[in-house]
């Protein structure tokens, strides 16, 4: 749990210092819905299952978010195209690579795709999708994925005008 809190409170830290950091599309005011994909969740149902944020440079972090439809797992990687504007599909994967996110087991064959979209705000981003898995079929290892239900609480509470938990304990 205590990596969670970290991770929720480096988001609230990107959030909250744009002057030191790129945009980052974190879905700030998104709650995941927290579905039970229960045995039949091989037709078209988008499963959400887990998140994780961190730096790839000193300033630019990223938001990925981990879902499955149709028995096919995705890792979609969120970053800023500011000052990236020109990468290609390669340059951004070895990106994450690089970073240590995940390692594709077959680096000639990547599964990727790269795609720019522009958020609320004006800001731009690359969504990097990396398939992680079809079946029993695994693409990648390694990296990180979090549960929403902490994330979904946390933006919950900001949307409410409420303090959020800051991961600190009450008797501290």
């Amino acid at each position: 749990m205590a990596d969670v809190k970290h991770k929720i409170k480096l988001l609230n830290m990107f959030r909250l210092n744009p002057d030191k950091f790129l945009p980052v599309a974190d879905h700030a005011w998104k709650v995941f819905p927290e579905e039970d994909p229960g045995t039949e969740w091989y037709d078209d149902t988008e499963v959400n299952l887990g998140w994780d944020a961190g730096l790839l440079e000193p300033d630019r972090p990223y938001f990925m978010e981990c879902w499955a439809t149709c028995g096919i797992t995705m890792l979609t990687y969120f970053v800023s195209t500011r000052g990236i504007e020109d990468a290609s599909t390669e340059d951004l994967v070895r990106m994450l690579t690089d970073a240590h996110l995940f390692r594709l087991l077959d680096p000639e064959n990547p599964r990727t795709s790269v795609m720019k979209f522009e958020d609320d705000t004006g800001n731009e981003f690359y969504s990097i999708n990396v398939t992680a898995g079809i079946e029993d079929d695994l693409y990648v290892e390694g990296g990180a994925c979090y549960p929403f239900g902490p994330l979904n609480e946390y933006n919950e509470r900001k949307m409410k005008g409420e303090k959020p938990d800051d991961g600190k304990r009450k008797d501290e």
